[in-house]
């Protein structure tokens, strides 16, 4: 009995971003190693990069992952500073949103410690204990974000599931920062 590959499908979808292996698709560079609740997510995300290319560049996702119950998107490209800024700001966005949605199931997520390990999950997928918000109260969707070409500095963002925006603020205070 055949079963369905959500991340194989998104790979073909998306064919201008990933090197399939035809033999073992499994294995290509890319292929999502997480849960089918980020199915979205990483559907959004190569849609914006699709959108952001220019003809002649190129585009290669070398590893999709959760790590820390956090997506994680390495990528590789021959692109404008332009377009790269583009593809870093979605990318940050899908991290964003990974942090707030159930790797499970995509619906509303926390971060959860599942006996040392984290993970993002609804209440109904959920093992473990909730995490407190990183940099305290008040602070639930507030992130640390690297800019992307010829911007060496990170900044702090605020993300809005409602909206899917990153609305960038000022840093935590050292009090609240761990």
């Amino acid at each position: 009995m055949a079963t369905e590959d959500w991340g194989l499908d998104l790979m073909r979808r998306h064919r201008r971003l990933f090197r399939i292996n035809a033999d073992e698709p499994f294995r290509s560079a890319g292929y999502p190693l997480c849960g089918r609740g980020w199915r979205d997510l990483l559907d959004r995300l190569c849609a914006r990069i699709e959108v952001a290319l220019r003809e002649g560049e190129t585009f290669e996702f070398v590893q999709i992952k959760q790590k820390m119950g956090i997506l994680r998107a390495l990528w590789d490209a021959e692109a404008s500073e332009d377009t790269e800024d583009k593809v870093g700001h979605a990318v940050n966005l899908a991290v964003a949103r990974s942090i707030c949605t159930c790797e499970v199931c995509g619906r509303e997520g926390r971060l959860f410690n599942n006996r040392g390990w984290l993970e993002t999950r609804c209440t109904d997928d959920a093992v473990g204990e909730i995490l407190p918000p990183r940099y305290g109260a008040g602070f639930e969707n507030v992130r640390r974000f690297r800019r992307w070409r010829g911007h060496a500095d990170m900044y702090f963002a605020t993300y809005d599931r409602e909206t899917d925006t990153l609305t960038e603020v000022p840093p935590p205070s050292r009090k609240q920062d761990r």
